[in-house]
Parts: C-alpha cells; structure tokens; sequence
C-alpha cells in the first residue's frame, strides 16, 4: 500500500508539473518591468472597453487584472497583445499582432463605441490595422469604420492588398486572410471578420 501511495503521488506531482508546463509555453502576461506571470488560458479575458485584461493564475480560482497601461505584452491561446510607441509617441498603445517576420509585424484592432441619446442607442465600430517596423514606425496603415458618411471612401477596400504587399511570403497569414477575403458581393462585409480572429502568425517559422 505504501508503494502504491508514492506510486500515485509521484503521478500526480508529475501530472501538475506537465500541466504547469504546458501552460508556461503558451499562456502568460509580461508586465513593464519585465515580470512573467504564468496564467490558465480557460478562464483569461481581454476586455478592450476596459483596457485591462482579466486572468487566473494556474493552481488558482480567483481572478485577477492588469491594465493595458501596465503591460508590455501578452500570448492568450493563439493571440498575441502588445504595447507599441508607434512613430515614437509617448505613450504606448495597445494593438493585437496579427503577423511577424523579420523586419515588419501586422498589429491591428478593433473597437466598438456606444451612444444613448433620446432613448436611442447608436454604436460604431472602428477598424485599424498598420504594418510596422522594428522600431515601432509606420510603413503603412487602413483605418475605416462601420458606417460611412455619402460620398465618403470606405477604406476597408484596402485591407487586403495591403497585407498581400507586405506579407507575400507568409503563407499562414494569407491563408487566414483568404477566409475573409474572397471574391462575392458581401466582401466588403466579411473582411470586417479578420479582425475578431487575432490569430498569431511567426512568419519565419518553418
């Protein structure tokens, strides 16, 4: 009986460290002074509207946050969120990165506003997405939004090309891209859906 206690004792310590493990690789918050904090990817939530990202460390319940002013970057399952001084601004803005080769990254984000007035509701969704370089500048940029004024351009129409022309070499990300871009008469609709599937994509992997 005693070998059979250690026996599943050792299983489950090995079982906890494989878990703590897995966890390690993929899941976990990076804050601005460098600290790496191990987080369960089951129950971790970024929630834009309140720039803060909600999570639980592995081995607990309870919750907990960071604020996006506090962070440098996170990887969440399949996403990556960063903080960029884009064109040497002073104060760092959160985008996801959606792509990364060796000297440029594809960061983008999405955000809906909301307005009640005389009992109506009114949102707006806002759309960016620019192609940077290793020091945080610009090279390229498409920002639109959901609704459009008459006689205004809807600049979403220049999402694709301009991913193509900068990541023609990374197969992953057109792939993912082509789900939202395919040629039908709601294109200018479906693209809108890249930017809910922040999906990382290392360029330079093999």
């Amino acid at each position: 009986m005693k070998y059979s206690f250690l026996t599943n004792k050792s299983f489950y310590l090995l079982l906890l460290l494989f878990s703590v493990s897995t966890y390690s690789q993929t899941n976990f918050i990076v804050d601005k002074k460098g600290n790496k904090t191990i987080i369960r990817d089951d129950n971790a939530e970024i929630i834009l509207i309140d720039k803060r990202i909600s999570y639980t460390l592995v081995g607990k319940t309870w919750e907990k946050y960071i604020k996006f002013e506090d962070l440098d970057y996170a990887r969440i399952g399949n996403t990556t969120l960063k903080a960029f001084k884009l064109n040497n601004k002073k104060k760092p803005e959160i985008y996801y990165v959606f792509a990364e080769k060796k000297d440029k990254k594809l960061i983008g984000l999405s955000w809906t506003v909301t307005s009640t007035a005389y009992n109506i509701t009114l949102s707006r969704t806002f759309y960016q997405m620019h192609v940077i370089d290793n020091d945080d500048n610009i090279i390229e940029s498409v920002g639109f939004t959901s609704k459009i004024k008459d006689g205004e351009v809807d600049d979403r129409v220049k999402l694709a090309p301009m991913i193509r022309n900068h990541f023609s070499d990374c197969p992953k990300l057109l792939e993912i891209l082509n789900q939202y871009d395919s040629p039908s008469e709601n294109n200018l609709i479906s693209i809108t859906g890249f930017f809910y599937n922040p999906i990382f994509t290392k360029c330079d992997e093999n």
